[in-house]
C-alpha cells in the first residue's frame, strides 16, 4: 500500500478526487434521508440538487476545484428547526459513509472537524 503524503495531498485528492467525493457526499445524504431521527428534514427536498449543493460546497472546502453556488450555511438552514441532536445523528451518518467508502482515520477526523466548525451555522437558534 503507498502511504499518501497528507501535508501535500488535499483532501479532496486523498477522497479519490470528484468521483470519490461525489459519492460519499450521495451516501450521506442518503443515509440522512433513510434516518428515522432527522429523515423528515429531507422528505420535500431536491435531493439531486441538494447532492450537487453539498458537493460543491464540500469540494470547495478540501481543495477541490468546484465553485459553491448555493446560500451561505447559515440562510440554507434558517426555519429547519435542526436541533443539536438531529446535527449529532448526521454527524453519524457520515461516518459510517465514510467508514463504508474506506477513508481512513486521519481523514474522518478532519472531515468531523470541519462539519463540527460549521455546527453554529446550521443549529437553529
Amino acid at each position: 500500500m503507498a502511504v499518501t503524503d497528507t501535508q501535500n495531498t488535499s483532501l479532496y485528492d486523498r477522497l479519490g478526487g470528484e468521483p470519490g467525493v461525489r459519492k460519499i457526499v450521495n451516501d450521506v445524504l442518503n443515509r440522512n434521508l433513510n434516518n428515522p431521527l432527522i429523515g423528515h428534514h429531507f422528505r420535500h427536498v431536491n435531493m439531486e440538487k441538494l447532492m450537487q449543493l453539498v458537493f460543491e460546497f464540500f469540494s470547495m472546502g478540501i481543495g477541490g476545484p468546484h465553485t459553491y453556488t448555493g446560500r451561505d450555511m447559515r440562510t440554507a438552514h434558517t426555519g429547519l428547526h435542526i436541533s443539536e441532536n438531529d446535527f449529532l445523528e448526521a454527524n453519524k451518518d457520515t461516518l459510517l459513509a465514510l467508514e463504508e467508502n474506506g477513508v481512513g482515520q486521519a481523514e474522518k477526523d478532519e472531515i468531523i472537524a470541519i462539519l463540527d466548525s460549521m455546527k453554529g451555522e446550521v443549529i437553529s437558534q
